[in-house]
């Protein structure tokens, strides 16, 4: 976890007001701290690594960990990565596949057959398509569920909605 090794962070306010904070003042929670939401910018951080694993053992469990992604992950066309913040208990990429989602389509944005919570680009998707078929998801999770999906993708611009 990024928060367990971060020494300080240095952010920029809207004003140019400089501050560093630390991983306290930032007050990490699971995918999110006072940063989100505010209009701060971390423009750098300083981490504290731990010494320990010789180069080939930090190879392998690299390797490992890149090769668990590829098989569970799409990485054959662009996204946005992990979309909505997994509520308890259930992930939201099994929410998502529970729903029928997987495959559903706007335009050029599709929720990914291998894994539900990622949005792909299949080549043409307008940050629309993609705000349309986030909005579309959180509706039928909704609907299913009663729960709405949470982005921790973060949303910039205005979308019709």
């Amino acid at each position: 976890c990024t928060a367990d090794i971060l020494v300080s962070a240095r952010v920029l306010s809207p004003g140019g007001k400089v501050e560093i904070l630390t991983p306290q003042e930032l007050e990490y929670r699971y995918r999110t701290s006072v940063l989100q939401g505010g209009d701060r910018l971390v423009t750098e951080a300083t981490f504290q690594l731990q010494p320990g694993f010789d180069r080939s053992q930090i190879m392998a469990a690299t390797n490992q960990n890149f090769s668990q992604r590829r098989t569970t992950q799409p990485y054959h066309l662009p996204s946005c990565g992990s979309v909505f913040r997994n509520p308890t208990p259930q992930a939201a990429g099994w929410l998502i596949e529970q729903a029928g989602l997987k495959g559903y389509q706007i335009g050029g944005a599709q929720v990914a057959q291998r894994h539900a919570n990622f949005i792909l680009n299949c080549g043409s998707a307008t940050a629309n398509d993609i705000f349309q078929v986030i909005r579309h998801v959180q509706q039928q999770v909704e609907q299913r569920w009663s729960l709405l999906l949470e982005p921790e993708v973060r949303i910039l611009g205005e979308f019709p909605l």
